[in-house]
């Protein structure tokens, strides 16, 4: 009997076997990634850059990259490769160099007349050609050797140069004067951008900027998002695993209003965005770095430019040690 008992017994076929070991390795594999993953994501240091519009987060971010960046950083992406910009970097920014250039000019000239201030003889026909590349809306691609010559003409008549002074009063980009004065340069066939024509070169970002950079010791994970108000909304998908905030504020904006909204300080809206991601729930424990930017236009400004005009409450000089 039991020899015909054991001969009823059913053992497993040899397939099943192998099946069942196969998933188990796939499954242990698949762990074993994720943990791998999981520890060399806890490694990177991940900075997410706040601020409002304007007050020059994607200049640090640009500013990091030049000097630990790596070649395949790209918008919503990581990569490794050599620090600095690459040749293509360079080629992509020909047009948002030269667009400030034309744009600022634009911005100037219709100011000049809104504010009351007269152009000098003969610059007639080069108003009218830079408007007319301003409102194209693509200045960078028409931009010529004439109309590089129109811009330096312009920006050398006493007026506009009274215009700029009162640049709080309009929106003017804070690089203006830099590319105006370069002008001339930016119109060469063989014009290439320096490090510090990409760093002054403004264009509003929208979006998610993810700049990876690599020190001796340390991987960093830059994140730039748009500043704007409009952009806000998109912030709250970047606020886990977040290492440190790093606030930006401009001290020069103590005496402008916001882009988006002419009745509004900056200093004032800096302020009030600051207190609110301070005491956002996903923040309670995650460390805040304040970086105050933009200090020499700061300093140049408080020559001319009160701040108890803009900001009642203050009670100081105009001395620049005071001030800040």
């Amino acid at each position: 009997h039991f020899y015909k008992r054991q001969k009823t017994v059913h053992h497993p076929r040899m397939g099943a076997c192998l099946s069942v070991d196969e998933a188990t390795v796939k499954s242990r594999h698949i762990d074993r990634q994720n943990k791998k993953d999981y520890n060399a994501e806890r490694r990177v240091v991940k900075l997410l850059l706040l601020g409002t519009g304007e007050s020059g987060k994607s200049t640090i971010v640009k500013q990091m990259k030049i000097l630990h960046g790596t070649d395949s950083s790209t918008q919503s992406g990581t990569g490794a490769g050599t620090p600095g910009l690459t040749q293509a970097d360079r080629v992509a920014a020909v047009d948002t160099c030269r667009s400030n250039a034309v744009d600022s000019m634009g911005v100037l000239l219709s100011a000049c007349s809104r504010l009351g201030y007269s152009l000098g003889s003969g610059l007639e026909d080069a108003r009218v050609r830079v408007i007319k590349a301003a409102e194209s809306g693509f200045g960078g691609g028409v931009y010529t050797s004439q109309l590089a010559q129109d811009i330096a003409a312009l920006w050398g008549d006493v007026s506009l140069q009274k215009v700029v002074i009162r640049g709080n009063e309009f929106q003017l980009c804070d690089s203006a004067p830099y590319f105006l004065t370069h002008a001339t340069r930016l119109a060469t066939s063989d014009y290439l951008p320096t490090d510090e024509d990409i760093l002054r070169a403004r264009s509003m970002t929208s979006g998610i900027v993810v700049v990876p950079f690599q020190t001796k010791e340390v991987k960093f994970e830059l994140v730039d998002v748009g500043g704007q108000r409009s952009e806000r909304k998109k912030w709250i998908q970047f606020f886990d695993n977040v290492t440190s905030v790093l606030f930006i504020i401009s001290l020069s904006d103590y005496n402008q209003v916001l882009y988006e909204d002419n009745t509004t300080n900056r200093m004032r809206e800096s302020e009030k965005l600051f207190g609110e991601i301070l005491n956002c729930i996903f923040f309670k424990r995650t460390p805040f770095i304040v970086f105050f930017n933009k200090v020499d236009l700061f300093q140049q400004k408080l020559k001319y430019a009160k701040i108890d005009n803009y900001l009642p409450e203050y009670s100081g000089t105009q001395d620049y040690q005071e001030a800040l």
